[in-house]
């Protein structure tokens, strides 16, 4: 039990890590494509562990993030995207309430995939890793659970940056518009 623990805590370490570089992306076509190999690595990592419904959020995320980048991500597929997380969860779920956690978080994440909200999504992002924190606990995924705390921290900081900037930007901007004019 020992090496598998190990095991699925350094190829969920690895994903972790695939996701860190993801932030250095700018187009949302790589970003996309890199989300693809960290949840294929990760979603490993929750098999290995015995989270098969954290694999299951995973893999259908690849899948999601794939027809993202072809198509455009209307309400029909993300409604596809919902019922198929919903019903491979239903039917591989063996850790009752806490096996339905990523299934929720990678719902309420396809639903609101196309905000131009960037608080809203930053909200999304620790709501959801609110749900896997509790869930990698669970599994004993303590390398993604570090990445899930980070994670929760870094978007609550960017909040607070993005609010604490709007005001001063309009500011500035008008400002500028004077002086230019």
């Amino acid at each position: 039990m020992g090496k598998i623990l190990l095991l699925g805590n350094i190829i969920s370490f690895a994903g972790a890590i695939v996701m860190v570089c993801t932030g250095l992306l700018k187009s949302k076509k790589n970003i996309l494509i890199a989300q693809c190999f960290q949840y294929g690595i990760m979603g490993a990592g929750n098999i290995i562990l015995g989270g098969i419904t954290g694999g299951i959020a995973n893999f259908i995320s690849i899948l999601r993030n794939l027809i993202t980048i072809k198509f455009n991500f209307t309400t029909p597929l993300k409604i596809i995207f919902i019922v198929l997380q919903v019903i491979f969860t239903a039917f591989m779920n063996t850790q009752g309430i806490i096996g339905w956690l990523p299934t929720v978080a990678a719902c309420i994440f396809t639903w609101c995939l196309d905000t131009k909200s960037e608080i809203l999504i930053k909200l999304l992002i620790i709501i959801a890793q609110l749900m896997w924190s509790i869930y990698d606990i669970s599994i004993k995924n303590f390398a993604s659970l570090t990445f899930d705390i980070l994670t929760i921290i870094t978007n609550i900081i960017g909040i607070v940056m993005i609010k604490s900037k709007k005001p001063e930007t309009a500011a500035s901007d008008s400002s500028k518009e004077t002086i230019t004019e």
